[in-house]
């Protein structure tokens, strides 16, 4: 496979929606850098999808500006790191969760656009897309933290892509509903604890809010990933985008 459409970066991705999405990039052409904590996993990925993998902890500043230094510039960035956090009331969350999350889902994501951004200007184009959440949109009893994080990074989108658009960059974000996964079923675990009912009843509970009553694939959040730093959507930006199966 010929490499033409230049690095694009996927934090998060040795597994899940990260690793689906370096997938369809790799499809498209690009040089992919999947990126993670998880070294065995992220390696592996990296190894079937012909990709490369940098080991980065996206709590850690040094870090991600270690893993940008890498490289002249990037072409598309896409900040896929994310964890959910506690499953609390707010009062008794504490104050170092509540960093944790806000650092590794917002921060992270502010650092990693300040590094890729200024290439992207200075080239005359870019894809920037950020993973938000439904818990963006709405707000989300006893996940504070989590739908504090979510909705910023929708702030964040908006603003960056009023900066850079007529550089030729776009900024975009996903908000994805009830994927498929490990994250999602830890966090159906959680609630399912929280509540005193059955896995299968909270899984009836999040899946119930969606028009769909299905679960979401990782796949279709990197189809929709892919499309986003396409030249067909050369006119989209600023935008939030909604894969959620009319999650309510």
């Amino acid at each position: 496979m010929t490499d033409q459409q230049g690095i694009a970066v996927v934090t998060g991705s040795a597994t899940g929606i990260g690793f689906e999405i370096a997938r369809a990039l790799r499809r498209d052409h690009y040089r992919v850098v999947l990126c993670d904590i998880d070294v065995a996993k992220g390696e592996a990925a990296a190894r079937e999808i012909k990709a490369e993998f940098r080991l980065c902890d996206m709590r850690k500043p040094a870090d991600i500006e270690a893993l940008f230094a890498g490289f002249d510039r990037v072409e598309v960035l896409v900040n896929n790191a994310g964890i959910s956090g506690p499953t609390r009331p707010l009062h008794e969350i504490t104050l170092q969760e509540w960093h944790e999350v806000i650092d590794v889902n917002l921060t992270a994501a502010f650092l990693a656009c300040r590094l890729a951004v200024t290439g992207m200007v200075a080239a005359g184009r870019g894809s920037i897309v950020n993973l938000s959440s439904v818990a963006g949109k709405i707000g989300y009893p006893n996940r504070s933290p989590y739908c504090a994080s979510k909705w910023a990074v929708l702030g964040l989108t908006a603003s960056l892509a009023r900066e850079v658009g007529r550089h030729g960059v776009r900024v975009n974000a996903i908000l994805p509903g009830t994927v498929r996964g490990p994250r999602i079923a830890a966090v159906m675990e959680r609630y399912a604890q929280q509540n005193g009912i059955a896995i299968a009843e909270a899984e009836r509970h999040y899946l119930g809010r969606q028009a769909t009553g299905a679960y979401i694939e990782p796949s279709e959040i990197a189809a929709m990933v892919s499309y986003l730093c396409s030249p067909a959507a050369r006119s989209i930006t600023g935008q939030f985008i909604s894969v959620d199966g009319g999650f309510e």
